[in-house]
């Protein structure tokens, strides 16, 4: 009697289905486009299986840090130096403890280029205030800007985009800065 449910035990495990699915891997920052040339370029990712990753490797090296390996959830990081020019590639490869691998390939865009800050119309408002109405452009896409007056930063609540137009109240002398995707900066000062 005591061999039976040992029995239906191993017969259960025998028809339990085998792992044949590659796991999945992506980045989460960033996701790809602008990247600056000749910075090191700072990346996150997570890659899952239910049956545990147990490796993974970016551009052939590993960055899954040991006591992570093995779990159905993993988070990885990695510095990446991007060259000078043209566009940069990484692959992603990811293999879970039944020897399936998973690879992903993520271009950049490598960006010299720092947003353009263009400004329309300024109106003179009371108390020595003015009204600027323009527009920040970036071939990439602009990812925020932010507004310094006296000292202080305020970020404008903005889209992203390649083209993103603005309508700002500030005192005469202040800054805009616009950063796109590449981090790159650009300055203006309003009139």
């Amino acid at each position: 009697m005591r061999w039976r449910p040992l029995l239906l035990l191993f017969l259960l495990s025998a028809c339990a289905r085998p792992d044949t699915l590659p796991p999945e891997v992506g980045l989460v920052y960033p996701q790809g486009g602008g990247v600056a040339p000749g910075r090191s370029l700072r990346a996150e990712g997570y890659a899952f299986d239910p049956s545990g990753v147990v490796s993974v490797r970016v551009n052939g090296r590993e960055v899954l840090e040991a006591p992570s390996r093995g779990k159905p959830l993993v988070a990885f990081r990695f510095r990446l130096e991007a060259p000078s020019s043209g566009t940069a590639e990484i692959v992603l490869e990811a293999e879970d403890k039944a020897g399936n691998r998973a690879t992903r390939r993520v271009a950049f865009t490598l960006d010299n280029d720092p947003p353009r800050i263009q400004l329309e119309r300024t109106e003179r408002l009371e108390g020595g205030l003015v009204r600027v109405y323009g527009r920040v452009e970036d071939n990439v896409g602009v990812e925020r800007v932010v507004l310094l007056e006296k000292g202080r930063y305020l970020p404008l609540s903005l889209p992203k985009g390649t083209s993103v137009p603005f309508a700002v109240v500030a005192s005469p002398g202040s800054v805009l800065i616009a950063v796109d995707a590449a981090e790159n900066r650009a300055s203006r000062r309003l009139p």
